[in-house]
């Protein structure tokens, strides 16, 4: 199978997952160890994290602790060449321990490498976020 193949398998088998089950291990699962996370644009998130563990410890984790209700993933479109692939989503239903509306249009872009995702920059609406580590929506 060529990488376009097992490269679509995997991020639509990782998908279906996500929005069954939500953000969580089978999520940093699918991550490779050395894993590029870019949060895209202005928000307490934002910026270049190195590694699965300090994403999960410093974008994961702080978004876990701020939700009273994790959103659910719905895929819209999903676009792989190579090793090189988009997927474009949207999150429904969630909402912050302080009120805030969570549910939001995301486009992700990935490397994978020999089956896993290497790097992800991450584009989502930055309004949100900031509402969501606000005091108040």
């Amino acid at each position: 199978m060529i990488n376009t193949e097992r490269n679509r398998a995997l991020l639509t088998d990782l998908f279906a997952a996500l929005g069954r089950e939500g953000w969580g291990e089978v999520f940093l699962a699918a991550l490779r160890d050395d894993v590029v996370f870019n949060a895209m644009g202005r928000s307490p998130i934002a910026g270049h994290y190195e590694g699965k563990r300090v994403y999960s410890e410093e974008v994961l984790a702080k978004l876990h602790d701020r939700l009273f209700v994790r959103p659910r993933l719905v895929v819209d479109k999903i676009i792989v060449d190579d090793d090189m692939a988009s997927v474009r989503f949207h999150s429904i239903g969630g909402r912050g321990k302080n009120g805030a509306d969570f549910s939001m249009d995301y486009c992700w872009v990935f490397r994978l490498i020999d089956g896993a995702i290497a790097e992800i920059w991450g584009y989502y609406d930055t309004g949100k976020m900031i509402d969501l580590f606000g005091d108040r929506p």
